[in-house]
């Protein structure tokens, strides 16, 4: 190797040494704040996003004590990304896939990509796997599926249907609560077991799809459960399959 080569190499050495210093110091909430600020700088005017973007989005995996300062390197750290443009985009939905602190990635997310990007990255982010001892993981489920209550997708009813038997009530709760808002036709097939569920665990969810079914008019395919009992407190399924709420209950 020449004096150049060996030059360049040492260059390289250094550039990595700095950069890993940095990240150390970015990703430690009980680093110095002004180096943290450092850190930031440093990473916000690195050229490679895959490193620059990479570093900053660790700064969201924390939250220090003192919330105007936590706010003000969040926001730092949010401008640098935003600052990298389409570039960042998959970093960033590559980081919410793996992060159980979603909050500001969705942010940034929402700012670089189309509505229809950050659904599929928000719906790609659910993991449907069995997470009942993983509580982070049930708290990106549910968060995640608070999201996606904003935004109409057609067809994504029936597999989100496996959070309806979530073990978390949170989830289950979330997710008849974004299917309720979808528009799609298998709706009332999905939720109708609802209607006869009189357990405690799932008494938010019987109500809120008993007033679905009143409000929309959907008739139950299955009368025979509903026979000479109530489906709610003053509520009836006439012969057609119809919910009914008496007149003294709405006079209420």
């Amino acid at each position: 190797m020449g004096l150049l080569g060996w030059y360049k190499e040492r260059q390289k050495a250094h550039k990595e040494k700095t950069i890993q210093k940095y990240l150390r110091v970015i990703k430690n909430h009980k680093s110095i704040r002004d180096e943290r600020l450092v850190a930031l700088e440093f990473f916000r005017g690195y050229p490679d996003p895959n490193i620059s973007v990479s570093a900053l989005l660790q700064r969201f995996e924390y939250s220090l004590e003192h919330g105007i300062n936590d706010t003000r390197e969040k926001e730092s750290a949010m401008e640098g990304i935003l600052e990298r443009g389409e570039a960042a985009f998959p970093i960033v939905r590559e980081h919410l896939l793996k992060t159980t602190r979603i909050a500001w990635p969705i942010k940034a997310l929402k700012q670089l990509a189309s509505e229809e990007a950050v659904i599929q990255s928000l719906q790609d982010s659910l993991n449907y796997g069995d997470i009942s001892f993983d509580e982070a993981g049930v708290d990106k489920n549910y968060d995640i599926l608070c999201y996606l209550i904003e935004y109409k997708m057609p067809g994504f009813s029936k597999k989100l249907a496996h959070f309806l038997e979530d073990p978390d009530e949170r989830v289950r709760f979330a997710a008849t609560e974004v299917i309720m808002e979808q528009d799609d036709p298998e709706i009332p097939d999905l939720l109708e077991h609802f209607l006869s569920d009189e357990s405690a665990e799932n008494r938010r969810i019987h109500q809120a799809v008993v007033d679905l079914f009143l409000k929309n008019e959907w008739p139950v395919k299955d009368i025979e459960p509903f026979v000479d009992k109530q489906v709610a407190p003053g509520v009836t399924v006439n012969k057609k399959g119809i919910l009914n709420r008496s007149h003294s209950i709405r006079a209420e």
